[in-house]
Order: C-alpha cells, then sequence, then structure tokens
C-alpha cells in the first residue's frame, strides 16, 4: 500500500530529473542554440539597416545639394532675364521718347 508520507518536492524534482533530465537538457540545448541564432540575425539586420540608412542619407543630402543648386541657378537666370527685359524695355522708352521728341 501507499506509505502516508507525502512526497515532497525535492524528491519529485529528483525524479523528474531522472525520468526526463536528457530530454530536458537537450530542449534547453536546442532553445539556447535557436536563441543565439535569432540574436546573430538580429544584429545582421541592425547593421544591415544602418548601412542602408547611411546610404540613403548621402543620398538625400546629395539631392538636397542638387537641388540648392537647381534653384540658385534659376534664380539666377530668373535675375539675368529681368535685367534684360528691364535694359530692353529702358532702351525702347529711351527710343519711343527720341522718337516723339522729334
Amino acid at each position: 500500500m501507499a506509505s502516508k508520507n507525502p512526497t515532497s518536492l525535492s524528491e519529485l524534482l529528483t525524479i523528474r530529473d531522472i525520468l526526463m533530465g536528457e530530454i530536458i537538457n537537450e530542449y534547453n540545448d536546442r532553445f539556447e542554440k535557436v536563441e543565439a541564432d535569432m540574436k546573430k540575425q538580429m544584429e545582421a539586420q541592425m547593421i544591415a539597416l544602418a548601412d542602408k540608412e547611411a546610404a540613403l542619407d548621402e543620398r538625400i543630402k546629395a539631392l538636397d545639394k542638387l537641388l540648392h543648386e537647381k534653384t540658385t541657378e534659376l534664380s539666377n537666370n530668373f535675375d539675368n532675364k529681368m535685367d534684360e527685359s528691364r535694359k530692353s524695355l529702358g532702351s525702347m522708352f529711351l527710343s519711343l521718347g527720341q522718337q516723339l521728341k522729334d
């Protein structure tokens, strides 16, 4: 018959370790390997992401520089055209004034 002494927790853990210890250790090893692999993949992805971010930052800076150059060029062209138009209008008014005077 079964004894009336309750089995202590430490005895149950010892029995579990005897019966399942090797399997538990195998699963623990597998989980640790999976965890290490995931950590390596995350680190690789972070490095790749940082590289892509740096490349994107360089492209944005290049586009910003190009935009600045183009707006400066357009502004200069606009100013030149305005000066030419003013000079042309001034010449026309002088000519018209001269014709009216004569």
